[in-house]
């Protein structure tokens, strides 16, 4: 356990460096403000001395008096400057953080992600994320604070007694020591936390998706009391962080009270006559003591200051101990071929592909080979479960085969490309096309940033969208989803194949093109396949017999295997099959 909390110390220090010159500035903002204190605290004797003992004249006091607010309204500036440069380093950290971890997501790809709940991925992404804040913002700049000020303090107490430097460093170690046994029940306490958090976020989002089911059945109330029951298991467990947080607070302000009454007794009695030693062998005047009592506080307010940010560092590392091994795993694929170029006509030939999904026993495909020539349109058929998806998936690279060999026409391995050179070959329609927050533009632009407006008018025209996108309120600068222009299902497939015809990407990938459509939507995306087909290599899962029309030859599986791939008019004749003709049929109808 000691090495595992090592290990995510020295990750949590490693992500500091992308906080830049920030956390440097809050150290300095700090230190200066310590040396602000001594002119405050300098000011205030020095007026206290000369109006009660020396009884010098108003006059004198004239420098001290102009300083004092000077030195106040500095150091409230310093605080500033350390909080704002604190909040500016965090916020850099967390967002170079929460781009790594968006990018790993997307390497490991849909097929990781749909393992994972969609409420447990928002927790990793945004909450724990969000608990780094403290500790990058306050606690590790603290840190150094709490080296650097005390020191400056000692310096200036000890040449005027050492006595009372002494006190200081004796009972400095006290609030580090209480930190200390905070702490050990701390970290175990967040981790639960941060687990309840994300079992409440995943009970709320699933109750969410299944309201109508709930409310047609008429167990809506039940589940209510159910979603309190875990509401409350969370508050109670917020609630054990909060008290330990709290009692941390007030043990470190008691014995922090504590050393200082004990520095202002030893003061008092040395003024009375009581004590003669620490005084390098002159008298102690109000001067001195004064000096040393207003420096007193401020020099245990850094060990104050980190004990209550000391909650963030146990915040911290429990979410580390979650994002650590995600970020830091390896990549899926090599990054060899980066610089593949597209070609402009491929193929594929698969060798005894043998593919099985993490933790799955039965294989998902089972020594599939097959040879798709260069401008070939592949229709895939097969029963629910046959490895029709698991086929686009491979293809796609979101999934690697674990024996045979998947490479293109020329011979070039896949599994040698880098996964982001391999993608910019592949056109891609699925079921239910993503529709971003933002313009029609901005949507058909994902396939090809660059696009101009004459590229993106004749994407649209190629997918049989041009008519509706004249229509819009405000053209290609139409807001879509969210609050903007609703898009139908047929559209939302119609600017898929926009897009794919915008990115001119050799090798498309259609997963059920015309499936849950209309008619009218299935002629539209009829005729823009049609368009599409020419020069480019298709392959398409269907259950539509005019689509398999299409597709110069027709791939049957069944439970991952290769039960023929021949033309539609030859798999007519193949009753030995479960008819494939047939099968299609009657999915159509």
């Amino acid at each position: 356990m000691k090495k595992d909390t090592l290990t995510l110390r020295r990750w949590l220090a490693a992500r500091a460096r992308q906080g830049g010159v920030w956390p440097r500035i809050a150290v300095l903002a700090g230190s200066a403000s310590t040396l602000l204190l001594f002119v405050q605290a300098w000011a205030i004797a020095t007026v206290a001395q000369h109006m009660v003992i020396d009884e010098a004249p108003f006059t004198s006091l004239a420098v001290p008096l102009l300083v004092l607010p000077f030195a106040f309204i500095g150091r409230g500036a310093l605080a500033w400057l350390k909080t704002e440069a604190g909040t500016h380093g965090a916020l850099l950290v967390r967002q170079s953080i929460r781009h790594e971890l968006f990018q790993r997501i997307g390497e490991l790809g849909p097929l990781w992600a749909r393992r994972q709940h969609s409420a447990t991925l928002g927790n990793r992404v945004w909450d724990q994320v969000d608990a780094l804040h403290g500790y990058y913002a306050d606690y590790r700049p603290q840190v150094m604070l709490c080296v650097t000020i005390p020191v400056l303090i000692l310096l200036a107490v000890f040449p005027l007694n050492w006595a009372a430097g002494l006190i200081l460093l004796i009972t400095a170690p006290f609030i580090p020591l209480n930190m200390a046994m905070v702490g050990i029940g701390a970290k175990q306490r967040q981790q639960a936390q941060f687990r309840e958090m994300t079992r409440m976020s995943r009970h709320f989002l699933d109750t969410l998706r299944g309201l109508p089911t709930l409310k047609l059945f008429g167990v809506s109330r039940a589940q209510a009391d159910v979603v309190h029951e875990v509401s409350e298991n969370f508050r109670t467990r917020t609630m054990r962080v909060l008290r330990l947080a709290f009692l941390s607070s007030t043990l470190l302000e008691f014995f922090s009270s504590l050393s200082i009454a004990l520095l202002a007794i030893y003061i008092g009695f040395v003024y009375l006559g009581h004590f003669d030693f620490g005084t390098w062998g002159r008298e102690l005047d109000l001067f001195a003591g004064l000096f040393i009592l207003v420096l007193a506080p401020d020099f245990y307010q850094p060990l104050r200051d980190l004990g209550s940010h000391y909650h963030a560092k146990t915040e911290a590392e429990a979410a580390a101990e979650d994002l650590m091994p995600l970020l830091e795993s390896s990549a899926v694929n090599g990054s060899n071929g980066s610089d593949w170029p597209v070609p402009e006509c491929l193929g594929l030939t698969l060798e005894n592909v043998i593919c099985r999904y993490p933790g799955q026993q039965v294989l998902a495909l089972d020594g599939v080979s097959i040879d798709i020539r260069p401008g070939d349109t592949l229709a895939v058929i097969g029963p629910s479960g046959a490895g029709k998806t698991t086929l686009l998936n491979l293809l796609m690279g979101f999934l690697s085969p674990e024996a045979g060999t998947l490479m293109t026409h020329d011979g070039t391995r896949i599994d040698a490309l880098a996964p982001e050179a391999w993608q910019h070959a592949i056109g891609w329609v699925g079921q239910h096309p993503a529709i971003l927050s933002g313009t029609l533009a901005d949507n058909l632009r994902l396939a090809a940033p660059d696009a101009d407006d004459k590229a993106v008018w004749q994407a649209l025209e190629d997918a049989d969208l041009a008519e509706w996108a004249n229509a819009l309120p405000q053209g290609l600068a139409t807001p879509l989803g969210a609050g903007g222009q609703p898009v139908s299902g047929g559209q939302a497939r119609r600017i898929a194949l926009a897009r794919v015809f915008l990115r001119q990407a050799p090798l498309i990938l259609l997963d059920e093109p015309t499936a849950s459509l209309d008619r009218d939507s299935e002629a539209h995306i009829m005729r823009a396949l049609a368009r599409l087909k020419p020069g480019r290599t298709v392959v398409m899962l269907t259950h539509r017999l005019d689509l398999l029309q299409l597709a110069d030859r027709v791939l049957v599986l069944d439970r991952g295997r290769v039960r023929a791939v021949d033309t539609l008019d030859a798999l007519r004749t193949r009753h030995d099959l479960f008819d494939a003709t047939r099968f299609v049929e009657d999915s159509h109808a």
